[in-house]
């Protein structure tokens, strides 16, 4: 290391083969004394540290506050700080504050280390550090949720956090494979929903190339409390507590910690937060407005993360109805289509896109009507809804719905529940059993409320266009007969079957059942 100057040589050397030496010189900050402390790695930041080591892709499935993401960044200074070439080291988060937090640790760590071992910087800054001899960098990126923010830049390593709430995993991470190439990437977050693009990375591990590290909170020694069950004004443990308490092994402290937790938090963001198993991590609540039982069954299919999404071609003989949900194209809800068969209620297509303008998207509704053979079309007239229909009537879009009154479809409590029931009923009548993973994902995060069903965290447009092609094929259903429709159904299944195949055996679109999970 002869570009680092007046730092001993055998000490530089201890360094490079070992970080736990470069750690001791660093310092956290103490939450119970207030004071900067020497940073000593705990079981789980150990467990870490040897696969980070390894250099493999990185999955980090972790209870909240057991440091990993100290670890995490400590590891990385120490990449750059050895570093004899200039290698570039990206932090990204989904908001500025967390972005800024991380990037605090490292300038922290380094501010810590002894005066001696401080080397030279040319750059200091609220996202950037840099070192001079070596122009080796650490930087930090706040994505907004948003997956082009380090598009146009290129890494050696990469720390991704909250990685499970950004609007468009797949393409933040796709972007940031491009970037690194053959480089590191850790990916470190609480979960946040079923099915999505870090669940998939977990229940795909080891085999996708990516090393999942999972930390219970059991595991972390600080979760416990001194017991209290065996005071009067304290309910005991119950025996689904008791039950838990064998499964895993625990004492009592933990589980009055645990009592403590939930009593505070509720159980379901107890779980989220602090899980005891995977499952358990991804697990929804009790209030899911489509049960969780039958969704566990359906075939999720992975169309990709194109704006057109097909499960099917269109079969000859049958009609379609299509159903239509209008954003403002601002990038947070989506504008969306859904096509159905009016004769088996099979999903046949989606369209789903967030930053398309209302004007823009009535051509591409136009385009898709005409398509799918002019199916009876509703498009939800809520809010930039109007500016689609002006636009479609000026298209010549006829086959629209306008109830007898001459009123456009307008969403409203009583009838979003009866599209959504109706929408249940095809779910759990096995009707419909093939979903795209992104319906299957909103559809998991529907509750029930005081008012109409609700997502939780506000996503239901690929739902509410499915509800309503469903809805538009109940009202104007194809007049078929049964035997017409046993054949579309056999055709279609048969089609779908092939198409797997070659999916399957060409490695495109992959296809994943998440059933039984």
């Amino acid at each position: 290391m002869s570009r680092i100057k007046k730092i001993p040589l055998p000490i530089i050397q201890e360094f490079r083969e070992d970080p736990r030496v470069f750690f001791r010189f660093l310092k956290v900050f103490d939450k119970d004394s207030a004071q900067l402390v020497p940073f000593e790695l705990r079981e789980e930041q150990e467990e870490l540290l040897d696969a980070l080591q390894t250099g493999q892709n990185i999955v980090v499935l972790k209870s909240r506050q057991i440091g990993c993401s100290t670890l995490i960044r400590a590891y990385f200074l120490w990449k750059a700080y050895i570093s004899e070439e200039p290698i570039q080291h990206a932090i990204i988060s989904y908001t500025r504050d967390s972005a800024d937090h991380l990037h605090s640790i490292d300038k922290g760590f380094y501010l810590g280390l002894p005066k001696s071992l401080q080397r030279k910087l040319s750059k200091s800054s609220a996202r950037t550090l840099e070192f001079s001899d070596t122009g080796s960098t650490l930087r930090s990126f706040t994505a907004s949720g948003k997956a082009g923010a380090t598009r146009s830049f290129t890494f050696t390593s990469t720390h991704i956090s909250e990685f499970a709430f950004f609007d468009d995993a797949d393409d933040l991470l796709a972007n940031v494979l491009s970037s690194v190439g053959g480089g590191q990437i850790v990916i470190e977050t609480t979960p946040n929903k079923p099915g999505d693009k870090f669940h998939e990375l977990i229940m795909g591990s080891p085999q996708n190339g990516w090393k999942l590290c999972f930390f219970p909170w059991y595991h972390h020694k600080n979760y416990a409390k001194k017991s209290q069950f065996h005071q009067p004004q304290v309910p005991d443990m119950t025996d689904d507590e008791k039950s838990i308490m064998e499964e895993f092994g625990l004492t009592k402290a933990q589980m009055y910690w645990r009592r403590t937790q939930i009593n505070t938090m509720g159980i379901e963001k107890f779980r989220r937060e602090f899980p005891a198993t995977i499952d358990e991590a991804f697990f929804t609540n009790s209030l899911a407005y489509f049960p969780l039982d039958i969704l566990d069954t359906c075939e999720v299919v992975d169309l990709g993360g194109h704006h057109h999404r097909h499960y099917s071609d269109k079969v000859q003989g049958d009609r379609y109805a299509m159903g239509v949900d209008v954003a403002h194209g601002v990038g947070s809800d989506y504008s969306t289509i859904t096509v159905v068969s009016a004769t088996t209620r099979q999903i046949m297509y989606h369209y789903r896109n967030n930053t398309i303008t209302p004007a823009q998207f009535a051509e591409v509704v136009a385009e898709t009507y005409y398509e799918w053979g002019e199916p009876f079309t509703i498009v939800e007239s809520n809010g930039p809804g109007g500016t689609v229909l002006y636009r479609l009537e000026e298209f010549g879009v006829r086959n629209l719905f306008y109830d007898e009154r001459g009123r456009p479809w307008k969403t409203v409590k009583h009838n979003k529940v009866a599209i959504l029931d109706y929408m249940k009923e095809c779910i759990c009548d096995r009707i419909v059993c093939t979903v795209d993973k992104h319906l299957w994902q909103e559809m998991r995060g529907m509750e029930i409320t005081k008012d109409a069903p609700a997502n939780h965290d506000g996503h239901d447009d690929l739902i509410i266009a499915t509800a309503l092609a469903l809805w538009s094929a109940k009202i104007k259903p194809a007049p078929s007969f049964a035997s017409v429709r046993a054949s579309l159904i056999e055709d279609y299944k048969k089609k779908k079957r092939t198409k797997q195949i070659l999916r399957q055996g060409g490695h495109q679109g992959m296809i994943r059942t998440w059933s039984n999970k």
